[in-house]
């Protein structure tokens, strides 16, 4: 009898003082849940930067309130959250949907530039910096992060965003203009001089102020050479040689190059269109 009554009152004490912890461990159900609770609950693990708490929460808010200021915002933060979680496909995909949705949106630049960071983030590597070169791999997604910068400098040009953009932009087109000298130097590996100069021009036409410019021009010497196109190699050879300390960027910062650019306008359009018409 004392053993009943001590348990009873154990019970009738943490009934008490616990009713309402009891409560709160029980989970309000998905379709019971306000707005304003799914958002509670999405931001409390984006802060605490519980990715996964976050997404999940977003997602739920989204498909039970797919309109109003809470899902309006919703987008951004669940597209941070996607993109922190290393799912940059899902990042881009929400915002994609919130350019088409809010295209007079205070966020654009910020949306177009996360857009660009997650497109530019399937690019990277960690052993880029050690042993990998990026322009090794292959360069769809490469050109895809370099158009999604490219359309915020356009839309954007006057803001923070475009200018950190524009640092990413030269990084990239060095990339892409590296991809063109290697696929080169491998057909004049196999003596294919033609195919090796043509993709050598691709370089001047395409990435102009690259890094890679010189490396570009040797090659087409050199191909020229081999075909016996004696006339269309003296051109390059005159355009390097004339040229060599503009065209030398490969250890020049992004500062340096931007002076030379500014220092004479039509200096790269010179080449671009010396070169194009070659064959």
């Amino acid at each position: 009898m004392k053993k009943t009554l001590l348990s009873l009152a154990i019970v009738a004490s943490f009934g008490l003082s616990g009713c309402s912890t009891l409560s709160e461990l029980i989970e309000k159900p998905d379709d019971k849940k306000t707005v304003k609770e799914f958002y509670r609950d999405a931001t409390t693990g984006f802060e605490d930067k519980q990715w996964d708490v976050a997404i999940e929460n977003y997602e739920k808010l989204k498909a039970f309130f797919p309109y109003g200021a809470y899902a309006e915002q919703s987008y951004l933060e669940l597209a941070y959250s996607y993109y922190k979680y290393d799912e940059p496909e899902s990042c881009i995909r929400e915002l994609d949907e919130f350019i088409r949705l809010y295209p007079k949106h205070s966020q654009l630049p910020y949306a177009y530039y996360l857009r660009a960071l997650a497109a530019d983030s399937v690019t990277k590597s960690w052993l880029d910096k050690f042993v990998t070169d990026p322009a090794d791999r292959d360069t769809k997604s490469i050109e895809r992060a370099f158009e999604y910068y490219t359309q915020l400098i356009q839309l954007y040009p006057n803001t923070d965003y475009a200018t950190a953009a524009k640092d990413r932009l030269v990084e990239l087109r060095n990339v892409l203009a590296r991809r063109e000298v290697m696929i080169a130097k491998f057909y004049m590996g196999r003596q294919a001089y033609l195919a090796a100069a043509n993709r050598a021009k691709v370089v001047l036409e395409i990435y102009p102020r690259a890094a890679a410019t010189a490396d570009a021009l040797r090659i087409m010497i050199e191909a020229y050479d081999k075909l016996g196109m004696l006339e269309n190699r003296d051109t390059v050879a005159k355009i390097y040689s004339q040229n060599k300390d503009n065209i030398e960027l490969r250890t020049m910062s992004i500062e340096q190059m931007d002076e030379v650019a500014e220092q004479d306008e039509s200096f790269w359009e010179k080449i671009k269109s010396t070169v194009s018409n070659l064959f």
